[in-house]
């Protein structure tokens, strides 16, 4: 008994077309759910968030004209390759 070979083919077409909708609909479905948690979000929190990371960093101040910018105990002079 010898089996057809077209309906190997026809079978493994069917499963092949069966994993990539299942595949689409996980995607499909990871996007609604998505989208839903997106929209329940509270935007107050959202606010007070950026309130509170604003107040929590100062600037940096700018060093003045012909002055050179203060650099920290740990770092290089700019020219040390040079000496």
């Amino acid at each position: 008994m010898t089996s057809d070979p077209t309906a190997a083919a026809d079978g493994f077409v069917l499963m092949m077309l069966l994993m990539m909708f299942l595949s689409a609909s996980v995607v499909a479905l990871l996007i609604i759910c998505g989208l839903r948690n997106a929209s329940r979000r509270d935007h107050q929190v959202d606010e007070l968030i950026e309130e509170v990371s604003s107040k929590s960093e100062p600037p940096e101040p700018t060093p003045a004209r012909g002055e050179e910018p203060k650099s920290e105990p740990w770092e290089k002079d700019g020219d040390w390759w040079k000496k």
